[in-house]
């Protein structure tokens, strides 16, 4: 129940976050005043009449029975202030409902001072320093000053009320004799709120700025995250353009050495009995078959360098790591030199992930080239995806290389860290890894020993619901 109303006292139209923090707390305390200020009067007025009576009511200036409209009256003005203002503030209306709420707090005070005197009203005090401290905390400095000015008209009217029906107390002193103490003395109380809530609003602004220049820094570095990624796979593009170039010119030989089929034709066909033109029929069919075959390895290899190399920004999706490491073996294969033997082994169940895609891949092709640089003499490359447990898939890239030692195995993830030699590593690839399979709620452990390769181990969690929904039926 306490936390429903939390809850809803929360839920108010209100931009500025100063505003609706303060607007919380001034609906409780408008409604702590609207129960408070009626059931206070009502308890007074049943149990003790008489001290109402004989302390202020007939003390005051005016008649008895002119004390008491008054003090109901604006006991009344109160209570509807308090529930008006908690109305405004539901309507979204902060400063507006705390305004009124002090204005009618010192129009009452105004009031009870010109009815029952100065020294009468002095039990008010309190009720002005609250007026202070709100017009301070809730709507800032001109209110503060303003309400200051208030109170020394509600004095000097209290005092004024006192000398036209008192004439005789004021025959040494005047009848405005303690204004002054009482000036300075409220004048030292505004004086510390105004420092102290102005101290805390620059403070607040320059949080605030250094939140927004913070909130600006992190969306350079992801741009910057962006950009590195980005050139991360136009390194891995250039690595393999000569493998894709040897592939294409693979492709285009098949397609010529179809096309030599159609000399099989001769000019005069109808030399040529029935069936030898069947026969170079099926032969030209075949070769066109061939041709096509060719043609669509070639083009499936260009759209996936395209599509790998396309700068997008970060785009999570659910995929299967087992369809996607499929799809990535040509150039898997083109990253590694025709001495490194590449052997991958995925399970026939789907293991979904949320991942980018491309990053994904990068990830994959950065560990690849990492493997390839380990076995200069040559090797075997394995990669292996398994399903950990029911909620985490492993991927495991193993290669035969020269392993590293203990320290260097240590740093190997710290961005532009490398043990290649000047100009052929820039130290990102691991650091690149790293961090994206961090970004997609995975981690990566590394095992290694010299002479006994390396071994790669990425621990992703698996998409369960959509994991189950692609198993076949």
């Amino acid at each position: 129940m306490f936390e429903r109303l939390l809850g809803w006292s929360g839920r108010i139209p209100i931009n500025d976050p100063v505003d609706r923090r303060n607007a919380v707390f001034m609906q409780w305390l408008f409604v702590f005043e609207g129960f408070r200020t009626p059931l206070n009067k009502i308890y007074m007025l049943l149990f003790d009449w008489s001290y109402l009576q004989s302390t202020y009511y007939d003390q005051a200036k005016l008649s008895p029975g002119m004390a008491v409209v008054i003090d109901l009256g604006t006991d009344v003005a109160m209570t509807i202030a308090a529930w008006l203002g908690l109305y405004l503030i539901r309507l979204g209306r902060f400063h507006l409902a705390v305004g009124e709420y002090l204005a009618v707090l010192l129009g009452s005070g105004i009031i009870a001072y010109a009815a029952f005197g100065f020294s009468l009203g002095a039990s008010s005090d309190q009720i002005l320093i609250v007026v202070l401290a709100l017009a301070a905390l809730m709507l800032g400095r001109k209110a503060l000053w303003m309400s200051y000015m208030m109170i020394m008209l509600t004095f000097i009217v209290g005092m004024t009320s006192n000398y036209i029906f008192s004439r005789a107390m004021y025959v040494t002193a005047g009848p405005y004799g303690e204004l002054p103490s009482l000036a300075l003395d409220y004048v030292q109380i505004v004086v510390i709120l105004d420092l102290s809530v102005t101290s805390l609003r620059k403070g607040l602004a320059e949080s605030n700025a250094h939140r927004r220049q913070l909130q600006h820094e992190m969306t350079e570095r992801e741009r910057a995250q962006e950009q590195l990624l980005h050139a991360q796979k136009m390194d891995a593009v250039g690595r393999l353009a000569s493998g894709i170039a040897h592939d294409l010119n693979n492709v285009l030989e098949i397609i010529l050495g179809f096309t030599t089929e159609r000399d099989r034709i001769d000019d005069s066909v109808t030399e040529r009995n029935k069936d030898a033109l069947m026969k170079d029929a099926l032969v030209l069919a075949d070769a066109l078959d061939g041709i096509e075959l060719a043609a669509r390895r070639g083009s499936s290899i260009c759209r996936k360098l395209l599509s790998f190399s396309r700068s997008d920004v970060t785009h999570v999706e659910s995929f299967d790591a087992t369809d996607a490491l499929r799809e990535l073996q040509p150039l898997l294969r083109q990253s590694l030199p025709p001495t490194v033997r590449l052997s991958i082994d995925v399970p026939d169940m789907p293991l979904v992930i949320n991942f980018d895609r491309s990053q994904f891949e990068l990830a994959l092709l950065n560990l690849a080239a990492n493997a390839r640089d380990a076995m200069p003499n040559g090797g075997e490359c394995s990669i292996a995806v398994a399903q950990k447990d029911s909620s985490t898939m492993v991927l495991s890239i193993h290669d035969t290389g020269v392993g590293m030692s203990k320290d260097v195995r240590m740093r190997i993830f710290e961005p532009f860290f490398t043990t290649k030699p000047s100009g052929s590593g820039t130290g990102l690839g691991l650091a690149i890894v790293y961090s994206l399979i961090d970004r997609a709620g995975g981690h990566i452990e590394v095992s290694s020993a010299f002479g006994a390769g390396t071994t790669f181990h990425i621990y992703l969690p698996v998409a369960i619901a959509k994991a189950v929904d692609a198993l076949p039926a």
